[in-house]
């Protein structure tokens, strides 16, 4: 099982429904599990922040998680902030999944890199990476 579908199998065994977001190379293996599975339904968006703001609503329409993706990690991951703030601020139950760098390169300036535990902790109620998928 790959990292992408034992995230997906985690969200649907908590009900989710909808995920919102942006299509891109980071969060590739998700995406794949998304298209796999008939009782999620993926709505794209042409930006991140698009995607936060309708996984708030969502979160607040529904009364459950909204849940957003992030295609890219540092610039599509930096797009949530501004969303996950108001959702924080809100007491909005919205979960956001975004990919990073591999570890062999963390650390080192690569491209897009960003540290996102320090970006999303003070907005969010919690924040974790997971470094593989046997976590």
């Amino acid at each position: 099982m790959s990292g992408g579908q034992a995230a997906v199998e985690a969200l649907r065994a908590e009900g989710t429904r909808h995920v919102f977001g942006l299509i891109g190379s980071a969060t590739m293996e998700m995406f794949d599990a998304l298209y796999d599975v008939d009782d999620v339904t993926f709505i794209g968006v042409h930006d991140e922040r698009t995607g936060t703001h309708m996984a708030d609503g969502y979160a607040r329409a529904s009364g459950g998680a909204g849940v957003v993706l992030a295609g890219q990690n540092g610039p599509g991951a930096t797009n949530l902030v501004t969303g996950l703030a108001q959702a924080k601020a809100a007491y909005s139950p919205v979960i956001s999944i975004a990919g990073a760098l591999s570890t062999a390169h963390q650390y080192r300036d690569a491209f897009q890199e960003v540290d996102q535990q320090a970006l999303f902790a003070p907005i969010t109620k919690k924040t974790w990476t997971v470094p593989s998928a046997d976590r």
